[in-house]
């Protein structure tokens, strides 16, 4: 019995390990937009980026398909990969044109609402059920979402953006979960990849700008942080449970704010601070409901 007295202390050392990596992974993702939104300011049309990400996952995950061989992209689940990789290309390419259009920081904000579309996506796709009091918590939720937009909820192209954004990005949220149950993580991160260079290969030759050496570094950087990003956010979810990583989330609005003072000159409103306080506190409700 005295052998298995230290568990919770290691429960709980997990727990925070897993909430410092996912901090990381926020303050990774940010420095990616930034460094993304720079590479477009310095004439890098927008699919050159997730073509550069795609290709880039690829040549990270080079070694596990040539140790393994192909056969270990073999799936039955199909159907479930085409959402995630249709989900997941259309909410980059949305992800960019909204930190290009916005201010870095709302851009941000607004599109970290996926886990609230989450919870009407998972009734309609999952089933699953939901009770009024998440629903009310959803809806509150969103409100924080128009009090981001501007006061009188103009509806701007970048604004729209960042929703689509945040829409595909719950819908790649439910796909992953579809596939958690039988796909092992690297073969989504791996079919993902290779639609995102299939997809926006041909379309980067059709609109290729060769770029100048300020937008090839600041597109090497963005890439790099991002897979940094996506194995600190994997190394988290096996440390600590969904509920207390989910909140953590919105550092990444800060941090895109304090980039967005630094490098573009931007100065953050009271509405990006208030709309999302509520954000964070419905998602905090949702959390804690959902783990009830």
């Amino acid at each position: 019995m005295e052998r298995d007295a230290p568990a919770p202390g290691r429960d709980a050392k997990n727990a925070l390990l897993g909430m410092g990596l996912m901090l990381l992974c926020c303050l990774l993702f940010a420095g990616m937009g930034a460094a993304f939104r720079g590479a477009m300011q310095e004439g890098l049309p927008v699919p050159l980026l997730p073509f550069a990400r795609g290709l880039f996952t690829v040549l990270v995950l080079l070694p596990w398909l040539l140790r393994g061989g192909l056969g270990q992209l073999r799936t039955r689940r199909p159907g479930a990969h085409a959402l995630r990789g249709a989900a997941g290309l259309t909410g980059f390419f949305l992800h960019m044109l909204a930190i290009l259009w916005l201010p870095l920081a709302d851009a941000v904000a607004i599109m970290h609402a996926r886990p609230l579309w989450a919870l009407p996506l998972a009734f309609l796709i999952l089933g699953e059920r939901i009770g009024w009091d998440r629903a009310i918590a959803a809806a509150i939720g969103f409100a924080g979402v128009l009090i981001i937009a501007g006061p009188q909820g103009e509806l701007s192209a970048g604004t729209l953006a960042a929703v689509g954004g945040g829409v595909t990005g719950a819908l790649v949220l439910i796909a992953v979960k579809m596939l958690s149950s039988t796909e092992p993580p690297a073969r989504v991160v791996a079919w993902y990849a290779i639609a995102t260079v299939v997809v926006w290969g041909p379309v980067s030759a059709f609109v290729w700008v060769t770029p100048n050496a300020t937008a090839l570094w600041l597109l090497l950087l963005g890439s790099t942080l991002a897979i940094l990003g996506d194995f600190c956010a994997s190394w988290a979810v096996r440390r600590a449970p969904v509920g207390l990583l989910a909140p953590i989330e919105y550092a990444q609005i800060p941090a895109s704010a304090l980039f967005g003072a630094l490098f573009f000159a931007e100065t953050p409103g009271w509405a990006l601070l208030w709309g999302t306080l509520v954000m964070v506190g419905a998602t905090l409700y949702l959390a804690r409901s959902a783990g009830r």
